[in-house]
């Protein structure tokens, strides 16, 4: 396992744009910077921008920080573009993949994956149309992916937040009715806390489908500070030979840097990361 961290909204919530001013993007070399010194070897993003100039920019800043590129998140296509695979406007949903796969040709070039998580839309597929909509997405973004060799990552999202593809099953049955070739699933321990009836036997099952993973306490504060085993999780994760990328995606508590600081000699305490 390599771990990683998302620093999408180091600047917070209320800022929607990680790199809309030269500040911010200072503030994101120094979030980099602060990573690697902690052991981390990944960093995760979360983009709703096609811009080349600024894509090579972050690029360039990664590489020079020494960590990898672990995926590409496309919350923020929702959350401010208010782009989704179930929007009924059929332009919205162009858009939407538009932009997705815009990002899938960013992610072959990093060496990353995309994740698909509230992009898909928070209404549920009780409609014929509503679930034909998200088919059909999520079949063209998987093609994008498979042709240029990457990797989609479907999150499966809790109920308060969205009304479809809430657990690992429900993910897992969307891509095997769909035959989706360069997709798998993404498993949250903040949201499985909340949907799965035990995240020990999800792991079980759905381990060899997992393609990102996401870790945070049962309060979205970083590991130790909730009710969650965070550390077990991962050694049965790591017992059960996942290979690929652990995110921490937590709120900023108590601060961004502390947040950073904690997670990582959590991870070391439970002997996962390097000391």
């Amino acid at each position: 396992m390599r771990f990683s961290f998302v620093v999408s909204r180091w600047l917070g919530y209320r800022i929607p744009n990680l790199f809309e001013t030269p500040d911010s993007f200072s503030e994101f070399e120094d979030a980099l910077s602060l990573l690697k010194a902690n052991g981390f070897e990944g960093v995760e993003l979360n983009l709703n921008f096609s811009d080349k100039s600024l894509l090579m920019r972050i690029k360039a800043a990664i590489d020079d920080s020494g960590l990898q590129l672990a995926a590409v998140g496309t919350g923020l296509l929702y959350a401010i573009g208010h782009l989704s695979f179930t929007n009924p406007d059929p332009a919205n949903r162009a858009r939407a993949v538009a932009a997705v796969k815009d990002l899938v040709t960013f992610a072959s070039e990093t060496n990353s994956k995309v994740i698909i998580g509230m992009v898909r839309g928070t209404a549920p597929l009780d409609t014929d149309s509503t679930m034909k909509s998200l088919e059909k997405c999520l079949e063209d973004c998987d093609s994008a992916a498979a042709e240029h060799g990457t990797k989609l990552a479907l999150e499966a999202i809790n109920r308060y937040e969205t009304q479809s593809l809430n657990t690992a099953e429900e993910v897992a049955t969307i891509i095997d009715k769909l035959t989706l070739k360069a997709s798998g699933l993404l498993l949250d321990t903040f949201h499985m806390n909340i949907e799965e009836r035990s995240i020990d036997r999800t792991i079980s099952k759905y381990t060899p489908r997992i393609t990102h993973f996401h870790i945070a306490d049962s309060n979205r504060w970083p590991p130790g500070n909730g009710h969650l085993d965070v550390g077990l999780i991962l050694k049965q994760l790591k017992d059960a030979d996942y290979q690929g990328w652990v995110s921490t995606e937590a709120l900023p508590n108590p601060s961004r840097v502390a947040a950073v600081k904690e997670t990582a000699n959590y991870l070391k305490r439970n002997n996962l990361m390097a000391q």
